[in-house]
């Protein structure tokens, strides 16, 4: 039986807009990302390899909702989560510090460029519902 914070977290993720849960998922990775270091950072093995396999599932999440005929960079985004996908793996298999940061060095911009999106896309909703 799920508890009430249970419910509470998947009505919020159910109820939200795209937008929303867009970020939603961007945090998560982000949070995925920054334990993984932690996990570097103390040799735990333990930790290091669940938090990359969470944000191996998000990148590919991300990867695989990119609608290639809408968009004309959406290949080239495709593109760099492939590459990131990949080293997330690496990392993971190799438990190699290194790939996990040229990971990063590709997803930490990306994450940001849809934080901004997220707020122009909130702020372009909140302005039309005004008007």
């Amino acid at each position: 039986m799920p508890s009430g914070r249970d419910s509470y977290k998947a009505n919020a993720v159910g109820t939200a807009s795209p937008t929303v849960r867009l970020v939603m998922v961007i945090d998560q990775l982000d949070a995925s990302l920054a334990r993984a270091q932690r996990g570097y950072e103390q040799n735990d093995l333990y930790e290091i390899h669940t938090s990359l396999i969470n944000a191996q599932a998000i990148v590919a999440l991300l990867r695989d909702s990119l609608q290639l005929d809408i968009w004309d960079t959406a290949a080239d985004i495709y593109r760099l989560y492939e590459y990131a996908l990949d080293r997330l793996v690496r990392s993971n298999l190799n438990k190699d510090r290194t790939l996990l940061e040229e990971a990063q060095e590709v997803l930490l911009p990306l994450m940001d460029a849809w934080r901004q999106a997220a707020k122009m896309v909130s702020t372009d909703d909140l302005a039309s519902l005004n008007s």
